[in-house]
């Protein structure tokens, strides 16, 4: 017997992979036929989610704040390769105007979307309907159900990306709003158990996010990455007064955590692979998989990305102080935009081997034989 209340899909998470795939069901059906249930834990924590792609693209425009169309590289000896990006552009959403958007204009504004916060803790799948069961003992019904619950592992060797950032505001207008700063590895702070860099977002002459990151296998240690920070500050700078508007920390598992689940109850997000290993980047392709889905289709990357991406987490776990060299020999012999490319598994095979060809050949070797 098939329960009154039934949906069509149910999308466990409202965070950037489910709230993407909501919007693209809806755009493919604009009639509100297919009734959408979206089961929200209500996690409303700062983010920012950033992302490159062609100028001409179109993962939400609308909600893009900023944008640019130069990108800084800093190295370990700091000199500064400073690139146009052109055809591509680095864009900025905050978490802020994302679900604001979301929550107070799309969803209400489609009435086939049920919207309700809970916690999902269990599924359990059937022939042609699957119940979601909820941390508060309600059940909920559905021919098809979207998962984004993160996926835990206990995996020794698992790399993380830490992030430990402020949003300043400097009195006076010192810096570069048309450049960001993807990787600064001035600083030296990387050892062998972590390696360190600063990301940069200036918002406009005074505004910016400033970002410690660290690839570590080790747990968050807030107190050594505010030091961290507050070293940066004091090194690039001393003499400027500034004010700290807001704060941004996290983590990111970079691989290791995906166990992709297909069918009609299926994983998204980070746990149906749409994260890069080897960077944590995850916008777009969360974007790319929810249309895909949509419209039925399959597009599977190349093997060999997936590939390149375990050479490098492997130079991380055992070597880990290598990884500011690697990138400077990358950033110094490699054009931004092919790099980018290349991170974004668009590269083609030819490219490739190219910008491989500029690495330290006998460190990827030495770890491709192990």
């Amino acid at each position: 017997m098939i329960p009154a209340q039934t949906y069509d899909i149910a999308i466990i998470g409202a965070g950037a992979s489910g709230l993407q795939l909501l919007y693209e069901l809806i755009q493919a059906d604009p009639s509100h036929e297919k009734k959408i249930l979206l089961i929200d834990s209500g996690d409303r924590s700062t983010k920012s989610w950033c992302f490159w792609e062609d100028k001409n693209a179109s993962c939400f425009p609308f909600l893009v704040e900023k944008s640019w169309h130069s990108m800084t590289y800093r190295t370990s000896t700091g000199e500064t390769i400073e690139s146009p990006i052109n055809p591509l552009q680095y864009n900025y959403i905050s978490s802020d105007r994302f679900f604001d958007y979301f929550f107070n204009e799309f969803i209400p504004s489609n009435p086939n979307i049920t919207h309700i916060l809970g916690k999902a803790t269990e599924i359990h799948e059937g022939g042609d309907l699957h119940s979601v069961i909820c941390e508060d003992a309600s059940s909920f019904y559905a021919k098809r159900v979207a998962d984004s619950r993160p996926l835990k592992s206990d995996d020794p060797t698992l790399i993380f990306q830490h992030f430990s950032g402020k949003f300043i505001e400097f009195e006076q207008p010192i810096l570069d709003e048309t450049s960001m700063t993807l990787m600064d590895f001035s600083l030296p702070a990387s050892t062998e158990e972590m390696a360190v860099f600063h990301y940069i977002l200036p918002f406009s002459k005074t505004k910016a996010l400033i970002e410690t990151t660290v690839f570590t296998r080790l747990a968050y240690n807030k107190e050594a990455y505010e030091r961290i920070w507050q070293d940066y500050i004091e090194t690039h700078y001393s003499s400027q007064k500034f004010k700290i508007l807001s704060n941004e920390t996290g983590t990111i598992p970079m691989g290791g955590t995906t166990q992709k689940k297909e069918g009609r109850v299926f994983s998204i997000g980070a746990s149906g692979g749409n994260m890069k290993a080897s960077t944590g980047y995850a916008f777009t392709r969360m974007h790319e998989d929810a249309k895909n889905r949509v419209l039925n289709l399959s597009k599977k990357k190349p093997k060999r990305f997936r590939f390149y991406d375990k050479m490098l987490l492997k130079i991380m776990q055992k070597e880990m102080i290598k990884i500011p060299a690697v990138m400077d020999r990358l950033f110094s012999r490699v054009q931004t935009p092919h790099i980018l490319r290349f991170l974004d598994d668009k590269s083609s095979l030819v490219d490739d081997i190219k910008l491989l060809s500029q690495l330290d050949i006998p460190l990827f070797i030495k770890h491709l034989l192990r």
